[in-house]
């Protein structure tokens, strides 16, 4: 793992600036975390770009009373000014009008990104999200079919190449 000190936080800052950016529901911030052609591979939705992505944020976070992201620190490798990153996630999503039923579905799994040194600093350029888990009440995010239990073990749920 080549890279310095600086640059292993300077990523872990923009891996932090994404989950606040979603969950503040502020669309530049998320925007200023992804190279302008970034893709974006979340378990569940087809493939994204940075556009799209904010845009789906924009129909489907509304609908929410609150979601809440929380990180691992992330596994690092840097070379040069190319980058890979895994941490994992949980996230919590609450839709008050549910009540009294379970309002929250919390989902767990990890994301992996490829970054790359931008003259504005470190950028996303492809961030695959898998999702290991789920449970809580899936009604909560309108339109989406999350299985509850653990998904299945297969492609994707091996350890990354570049560790």
């Amino acid at each position: 793992m080549a890279g310095t000190a600086e640059d292993v936080v300077a990523i872990q800052q923009i891996l932090a600036r994404y989950v606040i950016a979603i969950d503040t529901r502020t669309p530049d911030l998320l925007r200023d975390c992804f190279t302008p052609d970034a893709a974006i591979r979340l378990a569940g939705l087809p493939e994204l770009t940075v556009d799209s992505y904010i845009a789906v944020g924009r129909d489907a976070l509304p609908k929410l009373d609150a979601t809440l992201h929380h990180l691992s620190l992330p596994a690092i490798a840097v070379e040069g000014d190319r980058a890979h990153s895994r941490c994992y996630f949980m996230a919590n999503h609450v839709r008050n009008a549910l009540a009294p039923a379970p309002t929250g579905l919390m989902i767990g799994g990890w994301y992996d990104d490829d970054l790359v040194r931008t003259a504005d600093g470190w950028r996303i350029t492809l961030r695959t999200g898998t999702a290991l888990w789920a449970e809580g009440n899936p009604a909560v995010i309108e339109g989406a079919d999350y299985p509850l239990g653990a998904t299945p073990r297969g492609a994707g749920h091996e350890a990354p190449g570049w560790l």
